[in-house]
This record gives structure tokens, sequence and C-alpha cells, in this order.
């Protein structure tokens, strides 16, 4: 069974282009994907691959074996927050229409996005009807979070009705990971991510503690979004700005690190395999390269094991180039005891150590004296953590985070040896 031909934009600086278009196939439980470009764009001076498995041809390209759909579509499509609302959300309109549930694909879940929100630039038609998904009802003030962050505690103990499933969907059906969360407009203009507290799963402030470790890696030299931590009924919520806008409103391509290595979901790869990338396509290699490093040493000292390769990506710079997108999903763990990332260090170890990162740093274009450099600087803002914590956690709560940051005892032998 194949779905509608979907036709693919590609949001440039505001104008909309005509990219190809987009075959679904299903037969059972297996599903593929065709993707045709448009003569026009491949012939339009600035074209780029979509994905690095779309070749700039006007030929079809099936997806890989086994793969669903391309990755760089994947990137735009719901993770497992943005699933959950639009699966529950169709089994409770089948319910009240008296039908059997849709089993739902890929496709599905892609085009369920709202467009505006949609991450990265690519947007969805069928024909030349209208962008698919679109929505006329605005994005939430600050203000709405109370009662955003009241209907996602429901949807995620899945007793939410349906019309406030359709409002969690109307504004985070876009949104990946297993956390609860939903779009907001901030007082400024800009649209955020709000990510909320989850009852079923945080055993510590998850939401504190991500902002607490932005603001380390903002302080070590590290490319952040802005963010702000809000207090609403007792409960911390975390607000984040989305880096893929610009500040006029114009949306910028994305795609993850797992679409620019040709991974799948779950396969682990390294940070040496993510730096072939920048050397390849970056637009400014030197920083980029460094910066990666950085951030490796920062996931460190800061236990971020959740670095796995969704969490980290790529913006489109034009033409043929990409650039590091900021870095997110910071997430300091604190068991005790040896550490692992879930993005190898080396190609073959994942032990978070700072003796394993500075054996590779000759492969981010940095001298041994360079590096120690860094790690100095990464190190001298991660140590004042319990003065960042301090603004918004108790001190019981920031003791229970001591494991998180003991790599910082190895600090002096690592920059000495």
């Amino acid at each position: 069974m194949s779905g509608p031909p979907v036709r693919v934009w590609v949001s440039d600086r505001g104008t909309d282009v005509d990219a190809g278009t987009l075959y679904s196939h299903r037969r059972g439980r297996t599903e593929s994907a065709t993707f045709v470009y448009a003569s026009s764009f491949v012939a339009r001076p600035g074209a780029y691959e979509l994905d690095p498995t779309l070749p700039l041809s006007t030929a079809p390209t099936q997806t890989p074996v086994g793969t669903r759909l391309f990755g760089a579509l994947s990137d735009c499509a719901p993770d497992r927050w943005g699933r959950t609302l639009i699966s529950r959300a169709e089994a409770r309109t089948a319910r009240e229409e008296g039908r059997a549930a849709r089993t739902l694909g890929e496709i599905d879940f892609l085009l369920g996005v709202r467009d505006d929100l949609r991450q990265g630039a690519l947007r969805f038609s069928v024909d030349d009807g209208p962008f698919l998904a679109t929505d006329d009802t605005g994005v939430p003030a600050l203000t709405d979070l109370p009662e955003l962050m009241a209907l996602a505690d429901a949807a995620e103990r899945d007793d939410a009705p349906l019309p406030d499933l359709r409002r969690l969907l109307r504004v985070g059906s876009s949104l990946g990971g297993a956390r609860p969360k939903a779009h907001v407009m901030t007082p400024e203009g800009r649209v955020a991510i709000a990510k909320f507290p989850s009852a079923a799963h945080d055993t510590w402030n998850v939401m504190a503690w991500e902002k607490v470790a932005l603001e380390l890696a903002a302080r070590a030299g590290i490319d952040v979004s802005a963010s702000r931590l809000l207090r609403l009924a007792g409960r911390h919520v975390l607000v984040v700005e989305r880096f893929d806008r610009t500040p006029a409103g114009h949306r910028v391509g994305y795609v993850s690190a797992m679409t620019m290595l040709e991974a799948t979901d779950g396969e682990q790869r390294s940070y040496l395999d993510i730096a072939e990338v920048i050397e390849e396509r970056s637009s400014r290699t030197g920083r980029d390269l460094a910066e990666l490093w950085r951030r490796l040493v920062l996931s460190i000292l800061v236990s971020n094991t959740d670095d796995h390769l969704r969490n980290h990506g790529f913006l489109h710079a034009g033409g043929t180039s990409w650039r590091l997108a900021p870095a997110f999903d910071l997430n300091p763990q604190p068991e005790p005891g040896p550490t692992h990332l879930s993005t190898y260090v080396d190609g073959a170890d994942d032990a978070a150590t700072l003796d394993l990162a500075l054996s590779v740093a000759p492969a981010f274009r940095l001298s041994p004296t360079a590096a120690r450099q860094v790690l100095a600087e990464v190190a001298a803002a991660v140590s004042d953590w319990r003065t960042i914590a301090s603004q918004w956690l108790p001190a019981s709560e920031i003791e229970a985070m001591a494991p998180a940051f003991a790599a910082l005892d190895t600090v002096p032998d690592a920059i000495s040896g």
C-alpha cells in the first residue's frame, strides 16, 4: 500500500522552494520510502543534499533496507513524546467515532506535526494544496504554562480527554524525547520549548539540573541557546529557545548527527565520527572541531551520559555547508561509580575519562598544550557548580548531585600528565 505523493519543500530565508516528492510504501509491518528531487531544485544555485543518503539527482532514491524514512525527514518528525500524543489522540478519536484505531506509520507521524513548529526547514504538502498540519491558533505564551503543565501531566498518565490531547498536539507534537513538553512564545517573540517535570520518571529535579548544566556550558565557552527556569506550583519548568529559527523567524535547516552518520536509533558511534563530518561539511571546521571537543570535556565533567547521536546536530550554513548546532539536552547523572557516555570517545571506548578525551584531541586539531588549556577553562567553569545550582536548588539536593561532578577531582592529574 502506498500513500499519496507528498511534496517536500525547503524554506530558504523565508522563501519556500519545491525540493521534490516523497512516496511512502507500506506492506504489512514493513515500511519504506522513495524520494525524487525536483529538477528545478537540482539545478538551483546553492542546492544541497537534504540527507547523506539522498544524492542530488533527479533519479529516484529508495530508503536503505530496513529503514522506514530518510534520516533528514525523521529529524523533523516527532520522537517519543510527540508520537505518544499522536497515537493517543488517534485511539481516543477512533473510540469516539466507533471504529478501530488506524495503525500509524512513519509517514503519519511525519505529516501529523504542526507545520509552523516543525524542526528544521522542511515543509510538506499534497499536490498543490496547503502545507499539511497548519494551525492558526498561535503559539501559547509563558502565561499559559500552568495549564499546559497540567495537561501534560494528564497526558503522561494517559487520562487526558480528547480535547486536551488535541490542544497538546497543537503545541507539542513536533517535539522529541520522552519528557512532556510544549512550545511557547517568549515575551521577546522567540519560539521556545517548555520542558516539564515528569512525575512518572524523574527521581531528582531534572529541569533545574539541566538549567545548571546549560549555565555551566555557557560559562565554559560552549554555544547554547538562551533559556530560563520558571517555578510553577512548586515545580520547575525549563524554557529553551529554538535554535533552528532566526531572529526574524525564518526556518533554518537541521539534521541530527545520527542522520549525518547514516546511523540508526540506538546505534553507538564516536566523537571521532562526528569530527569527520565536521571536516567534510562544516563551514567553520576549526571552530566546530574545537567546540565539539570542549563539549566532550564538559560531558565528562558533569556526567552528561545522554549524549547520544540525536543529541548532537547540525544547522544548514548555506550551499553544501553545515555547522555544529548549539549544545542541548545536557543532563547531569548522579549515579556513583565509573561513568560511560552514550557516544564513544575514540571509536571503541565510551569511558568518561579526561585521559581518554586528551588522547583524541589531535583529531580535533588541538595540540596537547591547547587541549589542556581548553580543559582548564571548562573545569574552571564547572567547578562553580554548587554556586550556580544554589540559585534554584536547596543544599540537600545539591549534595545529592555531587557524584555527577566527581571527575573534577581528576583534572589536576590530567592537566599535569
